[in-house]
């Protein structure tokens, strides 16, 4: 086992590698690319590490419930010499990224890398803490149109209820959805202008449509090898087919996490009032992002 010491100028030199983060809505494609750069000879980037939820919000919780414990303490009992310290507002942020860092360890444990990341859909909103921790950190943001977000998201979460109305169920289900599907793409919009060196946002629809380009770009803005041979082994690697065992791209399977892998589906599932209600509410993003009404 080793030493604290050891294990402290392990993760410290991780932190000078550099470090990634990859975020975007449910169902719009976050897995594909984590699985994409996970592929490089040079990169390590594995399932999601969950750091906000499971990490940032239950030490803000005991750190905060330490404080008042330790407050108390000092009042009743050690008043006439303070008492013991109180954390220091950064305490948190300090074990957060110690915490981040040996997950993130564990991940490039078998690999030797230039690049170590993590995927989960919700990094769009923790990256601007993620990048205080580390201020060399990368984010990747992957859009979609978020009529296919929604369909797929349908198809992959909702379950059908006995006597249920389909078409209200759609309508709740997708009223539920615009509000952090809108909150998620101004939030990567205004990550991009904020860090334009550090921020790369990328469609689901041009990496379907044109993925040997985007993969290219992808690796060279995490500074690791783009040869030809190296981006198209990763493209193989992850296609629709290989991700799921053999089906081609266009086969519809509902409830699995690989749903069909087509763009511009929305069609088969929501109907022309739904589509009206997302454009009412979501048409502005259209234009930013490159999709067709």
């Amino acid at each position: 086992m080793q030493t604290w010491i050891e294990r402290q100028e392990e993760i410290a030199a991780l932190a000078r590698k550099q470090l990634f983060f990859i975020g975007g809505a449910p169902r719009s494609g976050t897995t594909w690319v984590q699985q994409i750069l996970d592929q490089h000879p040079e990169v390590s980037c594995r399932g999601e590490g969950l750091f906000q939820k499971q990490l940032a919000e239950p030490l803000e919780a005991m750190m905060k419930a330490r404080a008042e414990v330790l407050t108390a303490k000092n009042t009743s009992l050690f008043g006439h010499t303070g008492g013991f310290p109180l954390p220091a507002q950064d305490d948190v942020e300090f074990l957060l990224g110690t915490a981040m860092l040996l997950a993130l360890r564990q991940v490039c444990a078998d690999k030797a890398c230039r690049a170590i990341g993590e995927k989960t859909p919700e990094n769009v909103f923790f990256f601007p803490r993620l990048k205080q921790l580390f201020p060399k950190a990368k984010c990747i943001a992957i859009a979609r149109d978020p009529r296919d977000v929604l369909t797929s998201a349908w198809h992959f979460f909702h379950k059908p209820a006995a006597g249920e109305d389909e078409t209200a169920a759609k309508f709740a289900f997708i009223r539920l959805a615009l509000p952090s599907l809108d909150q998620g793409a101004r939030t990567t919009i205004e990550l991009a202008e904020r860090h334009p060196a550090d921020c790369m946002t990328i469609t689901y629809e041009k990496l379907r449509r044109t993925p040997e380009l985007i993969v290219s770009n992808m690796f060279r803005f995490l500074n690791v090898s783009d040869a030809s041979n190296i981006v198209a082994d990763c493209v193989a690697r992850t296609s629709f087919a290989a991700l799921t065992g053999g089906r081609q791209a266009g086969t519809e399977q509902n409830g699995a996490f690989f749903r069909k892998g087509v763009a511009g589906d929305w069609g088969s599932t929501l109907t022309p009032e739904m589509n009206d209600l997302v454009l009412r509410e979501l048409g502005w993003m259209f234009p930013h992002f490159g999709w067709k009404p």
